[in-house]
């Protein structure tokens, strides 16, 4: 928890003697005169007015909010850190460079290998149940017969997704872009990134998609990226331990990841940058977007030269066309002016649909949630259900138009019910028969509908392929109907990509990615103009009505996103408005005890360092540093009997050297403790060496507009608030600012400067960061489809 709030004391437990900044409203509480007297009376002010807020009266989002924790992305201006940077110049600068190139290039590898191996097991798998359909075909079984095998196999792949899901790791449910979206933003998220979720979500995907329901490989490849790059942010660069694990390269990792899951899923790795740009990342410039695409690149290069000779269709060595996902060359490359307005109605309905599906799947996660739950024999359960009335169902669809019953015999528009994604779409882009139009609208909304009861299942799953498939469909369908008219000279196959890109627009409301990756994956650059503009035009009338899927199933969860612009409301509010007041906060000259018993008694993320005498605001000190400066200070010389504060102090501990016990995490505070407990009672510290001396700060009167546009795009944690004595008046963090603006929305702009609200109140008794026994975090709640991960 950021340092805006102190959390509950156990009955006699030892009270941190550190400095409280009062609130706004009190100005003749500023601390003056002696050390332990302004304590006492900052402290005597915080308990005369108690503004405690019981768990039991906070509402839903408040308590969810309150579990989550952000990560900063400021740069470090300690003295401590400065030294650290000063000795990466030359050799050790070129080892750190030269390792991230080489890391960079193994994550797209990984994400590559991942992408072949996944579309590698589901083709044995699919092609494993087609054939034993013809099999029992030419065995003479009748139809029943037929329906158990096919309807048994896709219950038992569909069983495994569900168990991985249900049962092993709920983080691999979904697509995991809203995740990747969420820890791009700042927001910590426990076991997103790690090996177990990887292996969950890759071999859940497989499953998942092979059983037959209406999901996407795409999106869990993108999640798979960003856990293969991440695993690389632990790695040493020769002598030089984890340098990689400070947390703003540890996100421009986890970005590259991410972009090369793009570039390996559609062999596009251009449209990979341009997602995570789009899509995740707010802190891009030219150097970040160079490494994000070599290491996108490498991994189209990965697929590129395993998924031709994967499917025996080329040579060894011969690179082309073959990616996991791939849809085909068109042989027309050209349209007529007067195509666009058709077009462009194309986009609208797709707006139209888009948002219909957002808010019918939104009303059925809210229903999951309150019923069905995160995890668990009833999630378990209805991926069962679910899974035998779609597959039924698409069993036997095809029957309708009559003639064979065997799968081999089906015409196009029978075969889009029973194959795959990517074979579905190739046929409705560039079959050149004539479809059933009434099959083909029979099959859109019957796709549509099972697309949006599958979407939140306990299943990987995502939505790429399946919102592509329903908007070819649809565009197949007007482009038939539109053969008719003479002065268009319309092709359905054009129709059917234009209406793919607009209801993926409509569904997600991504744009430019999308554009570039469909040009990628058809090869075909003429169609830019109309992609985009039903891609415009879907997002456009979409935006009308509710947001994206990814961001709803964000927000049904409470996260604390920051959006790319704040809430008009911010605008009549100051940051007095906003802040948390009093701040806990710590004195440059400290008692080594005194320290202890402060990080023991809360669980704050950080703390401002103020001066001894004044009270003037030095610094920032983040709690994994004092923790581990309190754990090495004794065996470094840090501690001493007469500390001076001359601004200059000598860094005892050094950077590298907590790096090399496990920083940025936290030590264990029984570890810190002991280490505490051999030091004698009267030795002191000078905090300055180790504060970021160079944290933003804003004053009271500052808008609260600036304040979300620094933490937006600098990656802000934590802001002080500085009064015009330059001490500590107040703290704002990304929830401080999201629950004014909700207050503003209500039209609560009457708040007292400095009043805590009640999220800020409830982060005094909300589980921190770094918790009483030193580990990192608490109890999460999961912020999609209910899921719930342990810490």
């Amino acid at each position: 928890i950021s340092s805006s709030f102190e959390s509950a004391q156990a009955p006699g437990a030892p009270r941190a003697p550190a400095l409280r900044a009062p609130r706004v409203s009190h100005p003749a509480a500023m601390l003056t005169g002696d050390l332990r007297t302004r304590s006492a009376r900052s402290t005597s002010m915080m308990r005369s007015q108690p503004t405690t807020v019981s768990e039991k009266e906070l509402d839903p989002k408040t308590k969810a909010r309150m579990a989550l924790e952000s990560v900063g992305f400021d740069l470090q201006e300690s003295q401590q850190y400065i030294e650290y940077a000063r000795g990466l110049s030359g050799k050790l600068g070129r080892f750190k460079g030269g390792f991230r190139w080489l890391y960079l290039c193994a994550a797209g590898f990984g994400a590559g290998a991942v992408a072949v191996a996944i579309c590698s097991v589901l083709k044995l798998v699919n092609e494993a149940k087609v054939g034993a359909q013809e099999q029992l075909f030419q065995a003479g079984y009748g139809l029943g017969v037929r329906y158990l095998a096919w309807v048994g196999s896709s219950l038992v792949l569909a069983a495994v997704a569900g168990f991985l899901v249900c049962y092993v790791e709920p983080l691999a449910a979904g697509s995991g872009i809203p995740e990747i979206k969420c820890i791009l933003n700042g927001i910590d998220l426990p076991n997103v990134l790690r090996m177990r979720t990887l292996v969950a979500k890759a071999l859940g995907i497989v499953c998942s998609v092979a059983a037959g329901l209406p999901c996407g490989r795409e999106g869990p490849m993108i999640h798979s990226g960003a856990i293969v790059a991440a695993q690389f942010t632990g790695a040493s660069a020769g002598p030089l331990p984890t340098p990689y694990r400070i947390t703003p390269e540890a996100r421009d990792m986890v970005a590259a990841g991410a972009a090369a899951g793009v570039a390996a899923a559609f062999g596009a790795p251009i449209g990979g940058v341009l997602f995570a740009v789009e899509e995740g990342a707010s802190h891009m410039n030219p150097t970040i977007l160079v490494r994000t695409f070599v290491c996108s690149a490498v991994a189209a290069l990965m697929v590129r030269f395993f998924a031709g000779p994967r499917g025996e269709a080329t040579a060894w060595g011969t690179l082309g066309a073959d990616v996991p996902v791939e849809f085909g060359r068109f042989a027309v490359q050209s349209y007529t002016i007067f195509e666009l307005p058709v077009f462009a109605l194309l986009g609208i309905f797709s707006g139209f649909a888009g948002a219909l599906f957002n808010f019918l799947n939104l009303k059925l996660s809210l229903w999951r949630m309150r019923w069905v739950g995160p995890r668990g024999h009833w999630r378990f359960l209805e991926v069962l259900i679910v899974t035998a009335v779609i597959i039924s169902f698409n069993f036997f669809a095809p029957l309708i138009k009559g003639g064979s019953t065997a799968m081999g015999d089906f015409d196009v528009s029978q075969t889009l019910f029973v194959a795959s994604g990517d074979e579905a779409i190739k046929q409705l882009f560039h079959g050149q028969e004539r479809i059933d139009p009434w099959m083909l609208l029979f099959f859109a909304l019957i796709h549509y509908l099972q697309t949006v009861w599958t979407y939140g299942l306990g299943v990987p799953s995502g939505l790429f392929v399946p919102s592509l498939l329903g908007g070819a469909a649809f565009g197949r369908l007007v482009g038939q109907a539109a053969q008719g008219v003479t002065l268009l000279g319309a092709r359905p196959g054009v129709y059917a990509l234009v209406g793919a890109a607009a209801m993926l627009s409509g569904m997600a409301r991504i744009t430019i990615s999308l554009v570039v990756i469909l040009m990628e994956t058809t090869g075909d650059a003429e169609f830019g103009v109309p992609i985009f503009i039903v891609v415009m035009a879907a997002k456009w009338v979409g935006d009308v009505f509710n947001e994206g899927i990814y961001d709803l199933h964000i927000h049904l969860r409470h996260v604390p996103l920051l959006e790319h612009r704040p809430e008009k409301h911010l605008l009549a509010l100051r940051a007095g408005d906003c802040m948390a007041a009093p701040v806990v906060c710590a004195p440059q000259i400290s008692r080594v005890q005194d320290l202890m018993d402060m990080v023991a008694s809360c669980r704050h993320h950080a703390f401002p360092v103020v001066q001894s005498s004044s009270g003037h605001f030095v610094g920032m000190v983040e709690r994994n540093t004092l923790m581990h400066v309190l754990l090495l200070g004794g065996k470094c010389g840090a501690f001493s009997d007469c500390a001076e504060a001359n601004g200059k102090g000598k860094v005892a501990v050094s950077y590298s050297n907590m790096i090399r016990h496990g920083f940025p995490q936290c030590p264990p505070l029984a570890s810190v403790r002991e280490a505490v407990a051999a030091v004698p009672e009267d030795q002191e510290i000078d905090l300055a060496p180790y504060a970021n001396k160079g944290s933003f700060t804003v004053e009271e009167d500052a808008a609260a507009n600036r304040c979300y546009v620094l933490f937006r795009t600098l990656g802000l944690r934590h802001v002080p608030v500085l009064g015009p004595d330059h001490t500590v008046r107040g703290i704002i963090t990304r929830k401080d600012l999201l629950a004014a603006a909700e207050h503003g929305e209500h039209g609560e702009h009457g708040a007292s400067a400095g009043a805590p609200s009640p999220a800020s109140e409830a982060r005094k008794d909300s589980p921190g960061e770094c918790g009483a026994d030193g580990s990192q975090g608490a109890g999460l709640p999961e912020p999609l489809g209910g899921r719930v991960a342990e810490v």
